[in-house]
């Protein structure tokens, strides 16, 4: 397989020799200059989530805000309690034990919880500053965990298309995922699924990492990810069930390696990742593995085989899909154009998109309110994935004519996820096309407020332009002279 454009340095001696070699001024500028273009995309994308954060998602969901605020402020994981108007237990709660709890796994909340302590010890409270406090919570959370799974995508598709094609393909896959699929519009929330989502493919970058690099010359880093990817992958468990289908198939790519050696660290990242959820069912429930949807029996996200019902969400799915994320199309198409050195990739990639199929469409629910396909967000990136099969693909007509349609399609995909996301994932009317309504709304002027837009529009400004100058610099350095 192609390896990943490491710059491998001397064998390591001693843990005195890593916190040397760390700090080397040296390193650290040569680090700089091998990841440039990646720290950049991550702030671009960060920024831009962030620069989007609105008051309808904060006000709209605040179920995700809850939990968070019982936690710090009052030392327990049931909801009830709050003074603050916007965060009343409504809907996805139910009772339990005499208390109500959310329907949703607690990573969000207890991530979300990291962050609010530290805004908490600022004077920034839900009571006191409700909006600025829910956006910046969401900015360190879903947004920031997004932002880096944009990131990894970038690096691994670098990787697959590395020696056949320039920055083109792997940037472009990158930023349809993270501004042309339904990541985007839920990148405002501090979401479980965008969360768990953002986790599920860190996890698949760094079992990437093993897979593409020589992993003998590095055993320190190929350990580190292991537990990185065991560790992502734990949590991603904590966070989501949805996105627990997708993080199966990057379990099993995982194992596909044959790096038994590996296996004992992955596990031990596993059960870290882990070890918060079983906390919580344990203290809340009685039991470390009842989880919440059995503890509140949410029947409906139960699966069960129904032809009716499998049609039914089989065609809601198809038209979702059409009408809101176009581009996935074009990605399951490219993930058939990979060539055979990266067979593995390509495989797992559909088995994620097929597995996390087969469970969705034989439940009950479809997610109710949303903004596009939700439940099909976990496996954006696996469909994006195979935008670099185009690479593959000979100079010629047939190239240039899928190259003009990915960017068509891509420039649409953005903009009807752009909408969404200044607009709110809070659309309830699901038999009428939620763009027309929010475009028409926009006309008649923004009703949403935007906490963070004035103090990231120049920040976000500044660094599109230092991405666009480095990847200019980037392909003249490797430009033939």
């Amino acid at each position: 397989m192609a390896a990943l454009p490491l710059h491998s340095p001397p064998p390591i001696r001693s843990s005195l020799d890593v916190v040397v070699r760390l700090s080397s001024p040296a390193l650290i500028e040569m680090r700089f200059k091998n990841y440039r273009v990646e720290l950049l995309l991550f702030l671009c994308m960060w920024l831009t989530y962030g620069l989007t954060i609105n008051s309808h998602n904060l006000e709209g969901f605040g179920l995700q805000q809850m939990g968070v605020e019982a936690i710090v402020e009052r030392g327990h994981f049931y909801l009830e309690g709050s003074k603050v108007p916007q965060l009343q237990p409504l809907g996805d709660v139910f009772l339990y034990g005499g208390h109500k709890y959310a329907a949703k796994q607690p990573g969000q909340f207890m991530t979300g919880a990291i962050v609010y302590s530290a805004l908490h010890l600022f004077g920034l409270t839900y009571g006191s500053h409700y909006l600025i406090t829910a956006a910046l919570v969401t900015f360190f959370t879903a947004a920031l965990a997004t932002a880096l799974s944009v990131v990894a995508l970038f690096r691994i598709t670098r990787a697959i298309c590395q020696g056949n094609a320039s920055l083109s393909w792997p940037l472009g896959a990158s930023l349809l995922y993270g501004l042309g699929t339904t990541t985007y519009a839920y990148s405002g929330i501090a979401h479980h699924d965008a969360i768990a989502t953002a986790f599920t493919l860190m996890a698949l970058y760094a079992a990437s990492y093993i897979a593409h690099a020589d992993v003998g010359t590095g055993r320190l880093q190929a350990i580190l990810a292991a537990i990185s990817a065991g560790l992502f992958l734990g949590w991603t468990v904590t966070t989501s069930m949805l996105v627990l289908w997708p993080a199966l198939a990057v379990f099993l790519y995982f194992l596909s390696l044959g790096q038994l050696r590996l296996v004992l660290p992955f596990l031990l990242g596993g059960l870290i990742g882990l070890a918060p959820l079983l906390f919580y069912d344990y203290v809340n429930f009685g039991d470390p593995f009842l989880l919440p949807n059995l503890a509140g029996n949410y029947r409906d996200t139960f699966f069960h085989l129904d032809l009716s019902n499998f049609l039914i969400k089989l065609r809601f799915y198809a038209k979702t899909l059409t009408q809101f994320v176009p581009v996935f199309w074009l990605g399951v198409m490219g993930l058939c154009l990979l060539p055979r050195q990266f067979r593995r990739e390509q495989l797992f990639a559909t088995g994620a998109i097929v597995v996390l199929c087969a469970y969705i469409f034989n439940i009950d629910t479809n997610g109710t309110c949303q903004y596009g396909p939700r439940y099909l967000m976990p496996v954006m990136a696996f469909s994006c994935l195979g935008l670099a099969g185009f690479s593959y693909l000979e100079t010629g007509a047939r190239r240039a004519f899928l190259s003009v349609l990915v960017i068509l399609i891509g420039a649409i995909s953005i903009i009807i996820n752009g909408v969404g996301a200044a607009q709110g994932a809070m659309y309830c009317d699901l038999d009428r096309y939620a763009l027309w309504p929010y475009l028409v709304s926009l006309r008649t002027g923004p009703t949403a407020k935007f906490p963070l837009f004035l103090w990231l529009i120049v920040p976000l400004s500044l660094a599109v332009w230092c991405l666009t100058k480095a990847i200019h610099s980037q392909i003249a350095s490797t430009s033939p002279k």
